[in-house]
């Protein structure tokens, strides 16, 4: 089952790299909560948790309003049971600034019943990697 995990979460961003933001957010679940860092967290709560697959969407399009391109590269994914590590980096050009951006990256997926219930984001890889019980 977690490699399955795996799976989903690899196919949930291929669709997202690729524009298809539907089938992008058909991998989450309806009560999806969606962590991400204060910055990251357009006209999110103070708390910098996005609830629900609808509020989601609308993270991701604000959040893509600001790049002319944007898609995540994965360097690493493992599974440990419902949760699944990965580390890659975000990569873009910046709609305004045109600047490329390469950007290191890591989250925690948590999936229950094949959907993806929460992503958190972590600044450290350490960190990711400690909120699933390993270390480097």
């Amino acid at each position: 089952m977690s490699e399955e995990n795996a799976e989903i979460v690899r196919a949930q961003i291929d669709a997202y790299n690729r524009g298809d933001y539907d089938a992008a957010l058909a991998a989450l679940g309806e009560e999806v909560e969606w962590h991400v860092p204060g910055v990251a967290a357009l006209d999110a709560p103070q708390s910098g948790v996005v609830r629900g697959r609808a509020q989601v969407a609308e993270q991701f399009a604000r959040w893509l309003e600001a790049w002319e391109s944007h898609a995540f590269e994965v360097t690493d994914a493992r599974s440990l049971g419902e949760d699944v590590f990965i580390a890659g980096f975000q990569v873009g050009r910046g709609r305004h600034s045109g600047l490329d951006v390469r950007v290191p990256t890591f989250h925690v997926f948590t999936l229950r019943d094949h959907k993806i219930v929460a992503m958190r984001a972590f600044a450290e890889r350490a960190e990711a990697l400690e909120a699933v019980g390993l270390r480097e």
